[in-house]
C-alpha cells in the first residue's frame, strides 16, 4: 500500500480521489485542486487523539499560497515586459523624421547645412569651448560656449573657419572641453542627426534607428531628442 506519512498520520494513497476534469493531464506537477484534496484526505485520516495543529496546518496552507503567488507574479512580470519591448518599438517609430543627439566626435559638413550637436557640462561655466579639427588634426575653428548652466549645452557651426572663409565640404572632428587657468576637462561630444528609418525586432528589445549620416543605433544610446 503506497502511503504519504504526515506529523500525526499515514494517508492511502489508493483511496484518494483527485478531482477529475475530463481527459488525464499529462504533467507531473500537482496543481491548486490536487493540493487541497490531498491536505482534505490528511485532515480525514488523522489521528482523532493526535490532531493536526493549526500552527502545522496553516504552515503548509502558506507553502502553498507562496509558490501560487510566485507563479502569478511570474506571468505578471512577463506581461509587463511584454508590454515594455511593445514601448519600445512604438517609441522607436515615432522619432522618424526627429533630430536625435548621439555621442560622436566627427560629423560631415556638407557646405551649406550647419554642423549642430551639444556637450555634457558637469557644472555651470562661462568657459566652456568646443573646437572643430579636420580630420588631419588642424584647428580651423574655436567656438566659445559663454554662460551655460550645468546639463546639455547646444552648439552650432555654420562651416567659417577661424579667417572668416567657408569650409569645405567633408568631415571634421569636434571636441569640447573647460578652460580654467592652465587646466582643461574634456566635455563629451554629442552630434545632431536626423532619424531616416527604424528597424524593429521581433519583441521590440533590439530595434534600431538610422540616421541620415548613415549610423544604425539602438535607442539608449540616444541623448535627447530635439
Amino acid at each position: 500500500m503506497n502511503t504519504i506519512t504526515t506529523t500525526n498520520s499515514e494517508i492511502d494513497l489508493s483511496s484518494l480521489q483527485l478531482p477529475s476534469t475530463g481527459a488525464p493531464k499529462a504533467t507531473k506537477e500537482l496543481g491548486q485542486e490536487d493540493f487541497l484534496a490531498l491536505m482534505i484526505q490528511q485532515l480525514r485520516n488523522q489521528d482523532p487523539l493526535k490532531p493536526m495543529e493549526n500552527g502545522e496546518f496553516i504552515g503548509q496552507m502558506a507553502q502553498f499560497s507562496t509558490v501560487s503567488g510566485i507563479a502569478d507574479m511570474t506571468k505578471s512580470v512577463a506581461g509587463l515586459a511584454d508590454a515594455f519591448k511593445s514601448g519600445q518599438a512604438l517609441q522607436a517609430a515615432s522619432m522618424v523624421g526627429r533630430t536625435v543627439l548621439t555621442e560622436a566626435s566627427t560629423g560631415t559638413f556638407t557646405g551649406s547645412k550647419p554642423l549642430a550637436g551639444a556637450v555634457d557640462l558637469p557644472y555651470a561655466t562661462s568657459a566652456g569651448v568646443v573646437r572643430v579639427f579636420t580630420t588631419a588634426g588642424e584647428l580651423v575653428r574655436e567656438i566659445p560656449l559663454g554662460s551655460q548652466q550645468s546639463g546639455l549645452s547646444n552648439f552650432t557651426w555654420d562651416g567659417t573657419l577661424a579667417n572668416g572663409q567657408p569650409a569645405p565640404a567633408g568631415r571634421y572632428r569636434l571636441t569640447g572641453a573647460i578652460e580654467s587657468g592652465a587646466s582643461s576637462t574634456a566635455l563629451t561630444t554629442y552630434l545632431a542627426s536626423k532619424v531616416e528609418s527604424v528597424t524593429l525586432s521581433g519583441d521590440g528589445s533590439g530595434s534600431q534607428i538610422r540616421t541620415d549620416s548613415g549610423a544604425s543605433l539602438r535607442l539608449s544610446q540616444v541623448k535627447a531628442v530635439m
